[in-house]
């Protein structure tokens, strides 16, 4: 009777057929496969992605190592020439453990060689998390529906069926995290950012501006200029307007406005103003910075200084930098800021 409930709760013969020397050296082969793929790319990766890979390989060693000594026990138990009934019972378990373990290490190697795959596009920054997770929990699920059918027997129609309602509840409770979670993947479709991208969101009164640092499964963050966090949920970044101040086609355009006393000579500043932010290393030659008058009034002249630069997260910098030189040199050649001049008549004093 007890062997007929071991048989009823975990069949010995199922056990066996998935605990084989075949599957496991090829899981260990690809681990293998997956930690010599790391060392070739090491070299070419950023600080913040070889901590990753370490962190992935590291949680991989260990249960790499638990997963070893359950083969080898369960491998041991199963050749004892006598077995008792508690001897049989225990090399199920630990064979079922051992099923589990494999599960774990496969579906953990195969997240590292799509953390590796991604390399290929983004070598020197990070990429987002959500990505790895998604395919993660995908493979979880298939494998797991595999396991059940296999050892247990599941058939998942049934339990579809009975579960429609439960389903139906559950998927309003988490209607939210659901809409951040599809808004999250619809931009990664889209790509409008990247993570390391500068970006500014727009949604209704709302503004935020930073650099992208992870994208979740409920949200973005950024790290704002002052080096503070933002989180901002997926749903709200899909329905906003996004400046990417990042694009790798061409450089970033800033602009200053200096205004100067209506009646200085025009051609003279312009030229004080360009030579002053080719001095600024960071601002580039091509195109090369130009100056446009803007407005004219009675008190002034607006002459905007136009730059170009490759990043955006230092243009601050940039310009105070070239706002100091701008104005030293205006100063050397006697020209000053304008200020609000305003003209009474007689009557308006009278």
């Amino acid at each position: 009777m007890n062997s007929k409930q071991t048989q009823a709760w975990l069949p010995s013969e199922r056990i066996s057929d998935l605990v084989q020397l075949e599957p496991a050296l090829v899981i260990f082969l690809m681990a293998i496969g997956a930690w010599l793929g790391s060392r070739f790319f090491v070299g070419r990766l950023s600080i913040e992605r070889r901590r990753n890979l370490k962190g992935l390989f590291s949680n991989l060693s260990y249960h790499l190592v638990f997963g070893i000594i359950l083969f080898i026990f369960y491998s041991g138990l199963t050749r004892l020439p006598n077995q008792s009934m508690a001897i049989e019972r225990l090399s199920n378990y630990i064979g079922f453990a051992a099923v589990l373990s494999g599960a774990v290490i496969f579906v953990k190697v195969c997240r590292i060689l799509v953390f590796q795959y991604l390399f290929l596009s983004h070598m020197k920054v990070a990429f987002p998390v959500l990505l790895v997770n998604l395919f993660t929990l995908l493979l979880s699920l298939i494998l797991g529906t595999w396991l059940g059918a296999e050892i247990f027997n599941l058939r998942l129609t049934p339990i579809l069926a009975t579960s429609a309602i439960f389903s139906l509840v559950l998927g309003l409770a988490l209607q939210d995290t659901l809409g951040n979670l599809f808004a999250g993947v619809a931009l990664q479709f889209d790509k409008p950012y990247e993570i390391g991208d500068w970006i500014e969101i727009s949604n209704g009164s709302l503004n935020w501006a930073g650099r992208v640092h992870e994208i979740s499964w409920r949200a973005t963050v950024l790290i704002a200029m002052t080096e503070e966090s933002i989180t901002i949920p997926n749903r709200l970044m899909s329905q906003g307007e996004i400046s990417n101040f990042s694009t790798k086609f061409r450089s970033i355009v800033r602009s200053i406005l200096f205004r100067l006393p209506f009646g200085v000579p025009v051609e003279e500043v312009k030229a004080i103003l360009i030579a002053a932010a080719q001095k600024i290393p960071e601002v580039r030659n091509r195109p090369a910075p130009r100056v446009l008058i803007i407005e004219t009034t009675e008190s002034w002249i607006g002459f905007k200084l136009v730059f170009n630069i490759d990043d955006y997260g230092i243009h601050y910098r940039i310009s105070d930098r070239i706002y100091v030189e701008a104005l030293k040199n205006l100063e050397t050649h006697g020209f000053h800021l304008a200020s609000h001049r305003i003209h009474l008549s007689q009557n308006e004093m009278k």
